[in-house]
């Protein structure tokens, strides 16, 4: 169980719905209000305690699932008790879509008995912007608003701060030291025009966000590579590599000789725009932080380091940038059995150094079996990150996870279809020039689904619960998502892309529980 921590005098940010199909939204604009739903519960102003509040729900709604109950206790708990006077609330517009309404708690917790059901829980809220258009709100904190929840904290990159400046000037400010997103056009103007001394510096998530991407594909980058390029710019160090959150400048390449001007081609570490994006998985797609001792620090300075980071190795690399290998704690360990005082240079140990170009899967069995690899630069000059056995399980498992979440929901509704639908019916789903080849529900595409449960008739012969156009929206949502990680792409989903992957998977194992 959380509870949402504040800073004295700072609002937090909220998220609020109005409705799944936005059926509160015009009331809680009209009236002031945010309003939470929960159309059987009573007046919950006498519940002091989480507790009271969960057994109440359970009282309510005996047929829910204890995690589903647990999952309404804290969205309740919010609305009702952890958000303050003074707070930050943000609502999605489902009337008017990608718009947003924002505004200011007023006024505590209160149940409006005589209103219809659904209209009871409310917040009175100043929405001091009723209407804010989606482009206004940069691309990660936008994402942060996917959420399915009907109430839920807005924490993800400081978000309170930019939306009280949303709600103050009308425009989103970004992360601190990231600079306001223009167009991808005037971007380059700007970086063309820059003085050698001068040049162009930005975040690689703010280099996206000029061109309306959030992530890197192989699609996105190919179209950022092409536009660099024909500008005559490239980056330092490369986009294609490290976390969103990392710095590139856009820098010249190819000026004619002679021309006095510090080009790409006399600077290491630059992205090829030349080349067209890998399709294969290389170490320099991967976030690698190197972290270092000279050969003249002492073995227990070594230690300390690598106890302070949680390391299980460590590079020596001198002032001068040579390369003397890593120390771990099997060579730590030999060295203080072999010697009765062991110096650093007594537990340095040889270690492999791959090129960063090298393909990914050729390393993985010498990344298991040694436990990690150090990588070197394009120019082959100096070892610029490591990679462990630990990183390369972690960056598989983000890579796998939205495949396996989409790939149940693919098998579920493989299921559904199959046990309600004939052969005629699912090859109706297809295309024309398809259908021949349809024989049952495995030869459907994931967006085939869609088509099938379009018309009415057969989503009444599924039976499900479920609004049909929300249901729709959220598969079309995942087949877009799932077109997408068909790309590799170093950067995780957003936050709104799981969710609405989660979503549809929810919803799929509560209309048929069945594992």
């Amino acid at each position: 169980m959380t509870r949402a921590l504040r800073r004295e005098g700072e609002p937090l940010a909220w998220m609020i719905r109005g409705g799944w199909a936005g059926e509160r939204e015009a009331t809680a604009l009209q009236d002031g209000l945010a309003i939470a739903g929960w159309n059987e519960m009573d007046d919950l102003s006498a519940i002091r305690t989480w507790d009271e509040l969960s057994k109440e729900l359970q009282r309510i709604y005996p047929d829910a699932a204890r995690n589903v109950i647990g999952n309404w206790t804290g969205q309740l708990w919010k609305f009702t008790t952890e958000i303050h006077e003074g707070d930050l609330v943000v609502m999605p517009l489902k009337t008017d879509p990608k718009h947003f309404a924002l505004g200011r708690v007023t006024g505590p917790y209160e149940y409006l008995g005589d209103r219809p059901e659904g209209f009871r829980q409310v917040r009175k809220v100043e929405w001091v912007r009723p209407g804010v258009p989606g482009k206004a709100i940069r691309p990660d904190l936008r994402a942060s608003l996917g959420s399915l929840l009907t109430v839920c904290r807005l924490t993800r990159n400081d978000a309170a701060r930019r939306i009280a400046s949303i709600i103050e000037t009308g425009t989103d400010p970004g992360l601190d030291g990231e600079e306001v997103v223009t167009s991808s056009d005037e971007l380059l103007a700007d970086a063309v025009a820059r003085e050698p001394a001068n040049l162009r510096t930005l975040t690689i998530r703010n280099l996206l966000e000029h061109w309306g991407f959030e992530r890197r594909t192989s699609a996105v980058v190919t179209v950022i590579k092409a536009a660099l390029a024909d500008e005559g710019l490239t980056t330092r160090p490369p986009f294609t590599e490290g976390s969103l959150s990392d710095e590139v400048t856009l820098v010249p390449q190819g000026a004619e000789p002679g021309s006095g001007v510090e080009t790409a081609d006399n600077v290491a570490d630059t992205e090829d725009v030349s080349e067209p994006q890998h399709m294969t998985l290389r170490l320099g797609n991967l976030p690698a932080r190197l972290v270092s001792v000279p050969s003249t620090a002492t073995l227990t300075h070594a230690k300390t380091l690598m106890l302070k980071h949680q390391f299980s190795q460590l590079a020596v690399i001198d002032d001068d940038g040579t390369y003397r290998g890593a120390v771990s704690w099997e060579s730590i360990g030999k060295a203080h059995v072999a010697f009765p005082d062991p110096s650093l240079a007594n537990a340095i140990v040889p270690a492999p150094v791959v090129d960063h170009d090298a393909l990914l899967l050729h390393q993985i069995e010498v990344i298991y079996d040694r436990g990690f690899i150090f990588v070197q630069n394009a120019d082959r000059n100096r070892i610029t990150g490591i990679l462990t056995a630990a990183d390369l399980t972690r960056q598989f498992g983000k890579l796998a996870r939205p495949f396996v979440l989409i790939e149940e929901a693919e098998n579920r509704l493989r299921r559904a279809a199959e046990e309600v639908f004939n052969v005629d019916e699912l090859r109706a789903a297809a295309p024309a020039n398809r259908r021949s080849r349809v024989h049952q529900a495995t030869d459907l595409t994931f967006g085939g689904y869609g088509h099938l449960l379009k018309e009415p008739q057969r989503w009444s012969a599924l039976g499900w619960n479920v609004d049909h156009e929300l249901f729709l929206g959220l598969l079309e949502e995942v087949r877009q998502v799932r077109n997408e990680i068909m790309h590799f792409t170093p950067d995780e989903l957003s936050a709104e892309k799981y969710d609405s992957v989660n979503g549809l998977l929810t919803l799929l194992r509560t209309v048929d529980p069945r594992p």
